[in-house]
């Protein structure tokens, strides 16, 4: 009997360890979900476009569109979500572009026809590349930049690094850290996870006017999460704003007139 409780203690225990080990050599599989990588683009905006294949540090590859409008009121860096790629959020940029603002959307690595080895430290690498590159073309205008959910941990860490002149954050997580325990708390994630993205330590160091839209029915990334994340810069006496959008999922926030007139309001 006793030989049978520590021969299934064992087993449990071995398929726990297989199960941790599959997890992290994974794990990219579940924060990045790319459409197939090299995937044919074709602008499908009625927007002007512009398209860019830029080289940027550690030898990243990346896929860019600048949307263009008539006398921009400034740039928007758009960072998009961690599902699709151009082929998708390219419809979003041109929606933003609607306000009045020129917008620049990248691929991350692995994505579209982006490329590159991904790590966090190359991945923030390539978004300060083109914030950079924005700015050689934009010296004089407003620059803000936009994120959108994975896009937000992107954001947060590159505006607590430029001098952006606003910060808009959709839908944003704390950080992976607590994301990942939210999703898989039987497992140590703390020890597992590669890709932190520490959204609530880059937060208390950005100086420019801030604001956060969530959703209360937000199934993906909890309101609680960007709760905290507010209330954190909030005591660290940064510029922010938060606006709650009673019923607001993940995806859709942009159906909605309070999104709407606060984001045209913030723009302005």
């Amino acid at each position: 009997m006793i030989t049978y409780f520590i021969n299934t203690l064992l087993f449990a225990a071995a398929i726990y360890i297989g199960v941790c080990l599959i997890y992290f050599l994974i794990q990219e599989k579940f924060i990045f979900v790319p459409t197939l990588p090299g995937e044919q683009f074709e602008s499908k905006l009625s927007t002007t476009t512009e398209e860019y294949h830029l080289e940027t540090p550690h030898k990243g590859h990346i896929h860019a569109l600048l949307l263009k409008v008539e006398n921009p009121k400034g740039v928007v860096i758009y960072l998009h979500g961690n599902t699709g790629s151009l082929k998708r959020w390219q419809f979003m940029a041109e929606e933003i572009s609607s306000y009045g603002y020129d917008v620049f959307v990248p691929d991350y690595r692995g994505y579209g026809q982006s490329k590159g080895r991904k790590t966090e430290a190359f991945m923030h690498r390539d978004m300060e590349f083109c914030y950079d590159f924005i700015t050689q073309k934009y010296p004089s205008l407003r620059k803000v930049i936009y994120g959108r959910s994975l896009g937000c941990a992107f954001a947060t860490r590159l505006a607590s690094r430029k001098n952006s002149d606003l910060l808009i954050l959709e839908t944003p997580f704390y950080n992976m850290l607590k994301t990942g325990k939210h999703y898989l708390p039987f497992l140590p994630v703390t020890f597992l996870l590669r890709y932190r993205f520490r959204s609530d330590i880059f937060i208390q160091h950005i100086d420019c006017p801030m604001i956060i839209f969530h959703g209360t029915k937000d199934i993906i990334v909890p309101h609680s999460q960007a709760l905290e994340l507010f209330r954190h810069a909030e005591k660290a006496q940064r510029k922010i704003h938060m606006t709650t959008i009673v019923g607001g999922k993940h995806g859709n926030l942009n159906s909605f007139p309070l999104f709407r007139e606060r984001l045209e309001e913030f723009l302005q």
